[in-house]
């Protein structure tokens, strides 16, 4: 955040909009009360506030904090790019996560162990759930700070991005009374959300859904689909509940986690023999990967290629700002390689650029201030969408599958077929203006 010259000396705490901390995550709100009386204590407790503060002006959904000897490095995540911002000296980190692991209702003593609770903010009106993940580390300490609205901003399938068509696409088959669908991003990719945005999707009104977690990882709620537990503590997998869970007839089984081969395997029967939908997940760079991941699991391969029908792949991209893009003229070559028909497309955007040093001087050689967006803060890209793919299994595929499952021979195969990847979905959004091909070479790879 820029200061004005009569603000320097102020502490930036009190330059950023308030933020309200509240205390979570203990036995009894009265316990949670207690914590953040005791928090307040502390000369720190604006300057944690500060910190929260600090990163949703800057829009950023993630806090790194990692502590050496002498000093605190603090980077803020913002549309998946991590930015370093001024550091701070170790006796005020120290008393920033002494605040914010009080309000956590974690041991403020411990600086080895690996603790992760909750807090919560309120900024401009808006509650936010905060993440606090601390881990001892050799140079000292980390610790991630995830922050989160209470309240989604995704409420529907478009909204992360996906194309009607594409939407309808999904629905249609997701709404079918058999077939095993998965789910995949890369890791950080929006798993999460994507995942419970599309359980929303799927028409829980006239099936019975029914959800397979683990006890120790509790899942956001969908209406309409009743979760079963397992203790993964307890060696236990969702191959352990499904016997019983089978007495209640579901129609579609949700399970986040397939954990084995022997879970695989069972809902493989269920989809093959009796007719069921299958939905699970799992962390994939792209939609061949999220099959063989499934895949690796082990489970008998001659069911799993039967079953599967649909592999559902995410990717986030930065999107553009609106407000300083720059429009180019792309060369015919690149427009080719790009497999853009010439003619179809006259121009892209990229991401502003500065003029070069010799332009930022008037007449007599005085520097010329270069005015920063005001919308993007500069950064050229202003929030997030994502590149979805589908693939639809066909019998090729499924043969590929079981004679010769390598990554190279089902991509090969899949786009022998009429796939489309990540990478011609995101040339649309390239082509349409929302992205540039130089994010899409970062985050695609």
């Amino acid at each position: 955040m820029a200061r004005k010259k009569k603000d320097q000396d102020r502490p930036l705490h009190e330059l950023l909009p308030p933020v309200t901390l509240k205390a979570m995550g203990a036995e009894s709100e009265q316990q949670n009360q207690g914590n953040l009386l005791a928090a307040k204590q502390s000369p720190a407790f604006p300057v944690a506030g500060g910190l929260v503060s600090h990163a949703l002006t800057k829009r950023g959904d993630r806090i790194m904090l990692d502590f050496t000897q002498n000093a605190v490095a603090v980077r803020f995540e913002v549309d998946g790019i991590w930015m370093n911002v001024d550091p701070c000296d170790r006796p005020t980190g120290d008393a920033i996560l002494a605040v914010l692991k009080k309000i956590a209702n974690l041991n403020v003593q411990d600086r080895r162990s690996r603790q992760e609770g909750r807090f919560g903010a309120v900024y401009h009106g808006t509650n936010y759930i905060c993440t606090l993940t601390a881990q001892g580390v050799k140079t000292g300490e980390r610790v991630l700070v995830k922050i989160m609205p209470k309240k989604s901003k995704f409420e529907v399938l478009e909204d992360l991005g996906m194309r009607p068509k594409v939407h309808e696409q999904l629905k249609e088959l997701v709404d079918q009374t058999q077939g095993f669908v998965i789910l995949a991003t890369p890791p950080g990719g929006g798993l999460s959300t994507f995942w419970k945005v599309a359980l929303t999707a799927a028409d829980r009104y006239v099936r019975d859904f029914v959800a397979i977690e683990d006890q120790r990882k509790p899942e956001d709620e969908v209406i309409n689909i009743g979760p079963i537990h397992y203790d993964s503590a307890e060696g236990q997998s969702p191959a352990d509940v499904l016997p019983r869970l089978l007495l209640k007839q579901p129609d579609v089984f949700i399970v986040p986690d397939p954990v084995d081969g022997k879970t695989v395997g069972m809902l493989c029967n269920q989809v093959n023999e009796h007719s069921k939908m299958v939905i699970t997940r799992v962390v994939a760079g792209d939609a061949i990967e999220a099959l063989l991941r499934i895949a690796a699991l082990k489970p008998p391969m001659q069911e799993f290629a039967q079953a599967v029908s649909l592999v559902v792949a995410s990717r986030l991209v930065r999107k553009l700002c609106e407000h300083c893009r720059q429009p180019y003229q792309p060369t015919p070559q690149v427009l080719q390689k790009l497999g853009i028909p010439a003619g179809r497309v006259g121009v892209l955007y990229r991401d502003y650029q500065p003029p070069p040093p010799e332009q930022r001087v008037d007449a007599k050689g005085r520097p010329i201030e270069i005015e920063i967006c005001q919308k993007c803060g500069g950064i050229g890209y202003l929030g997030r969408t994502g590149i979805f793919e589908m693939l639809t299994m066909t019998d090729a595929i499924r043969e590929a599958l079981l004679k010769q499952p390598t990554i190279d021979n089902l991509r090969r195969v899949a786009r022998a077929g009429g796939h489309r990847g990540l990478q011609e979905e995101g040339i649309v959004l390239a082509a349409q203006g929302t992205t540039s091909l130089q994010e899409l070479q970062r985050a695609l790879k």
